[in-house]
């Protein structure tokens, strides 16, 4: 779902265009005020795919979206022809109420969600990969298969980076140092040194 019809979704399920009386966001949520939040079809809401969960406190209907807030609510404004607000700095008061566990959970779930279409193709060429192997279709010695399950591996192999450069962007940081630092972890030479480095403990060391 683009996101253009992810606002248009959201829309249509918290009564219209006509019941928001005014929207702005923060770093993860779009945040309405609703002329009659009983409008609102919240179950909807949280079923729509690229809506993480939905929080209604403070007297703002929060809709909890993740790190692509920003070009969500530029939609949002779009297609509601809403005034647009400068984002809020802060998680404002509903956040003070949230447990430390939901706020650990929202955050890995916003540092996953935009590499899960990357995930989900390696998979699913993997997947394919398997089947045309198992019908005879594939040789797994042949150059195709190589190149193939290369590209099947590049996002797992590059996982590191990925997910450095999506928490850079959910926690504000610089992507291209984060994204150095996750290219650590997948440097050859860091990689051959850890597999080669010896064994410095043992669990009979740890007792008497």
């Amino acid at each position: 779902m683009d996101n253009k019809a992810l606002a248009t979704e959201i829309l249509k399920n918290i009564g219209g265009k006509e019941n928001v009386s005014s929207v702005v966001h923060c770093a993860t949520r779009l945040r309405f005020r609703l002329k009659d939040e009983g409008k609102a079809d919240t179950e909807a809401v949280k079923k729509i795919k690229g809506v993480l969960s939905v929080v209604n406190a403070g007297g703002q209907y929060q809709v909890v979206i993740g790190p692509d807030v920003p070009q969500v609510y530029q939609e949002v404004v779009a297609v509601g022809g809403f005034d647009a607000q400068k984002p809020v700095e802060d998680d404002g008061p509903a956040d003070k109420n949230k447990s430390k566990l939901s706020s650990v959970l929202e955050a890995i779930a916003s540092m996953f969600q935009p590499i899960i279409p990357a995930i989900t193709g390696a998979g699913l060429l993997k997947a394919i990969m398997a089947l045309l192997v198992a019908v005879g279709v594939l040789d797994t010695t042949t150059q195709t298969y190589t190149i193939l399950n290369t590209f099947a591996d590049a996002a797992f192999y590059f996982l590191p980076i990925l997910l450095a450069a999506s928490a850079a962007k959910r926690f504000k940081c610089n992507q291209f140092v984060a994204m150095a630092l996750g290219g650590i972890l997948v440097y050859p030479q860091f990689i051959s040194l850890i597999s080669a480095a010896p064994v410095c403990w043992s669990i009979s060391a740890l007792t008497p």
